[in-house]
């Protein structure tokens, strides 16, 4: 299962945000950036203050497609 904000933009927490398309930095199929979600999203504490995804192995949010893994590499 994936996170979707409320606008339909997919949300990948962690990595101080960087993967995920709804931090403001990723275009849309027009070319046009697609609104920051940060503000908004419940997750913002796994990309801001989580560090080096060492919580993901014991997360709960079982939507997140970190959870539980020990290695975010290959997500």
């Amino acid at each position: 299962m994936r996170m979707i904000d409320v606008t339909g933009i997919p949300l990948l927490p962690g990595n101080k945000g960087k993967d995920c398309l709804g931090n403001g930095r990723h275009l849309d199929q027009n070319g046009e950036y697609i609104e920051s979600c940060c503000d908004e999203c419940d997750y913002g504490l796994c990309c801001y203050e989580m560090k080096e995804f060492e919580d993901c192995p014991t997360c709960p949010i079982k939507e997140c497609p970190r959870a539980g893994k020990s290695d975010p590499a290959h997500i």
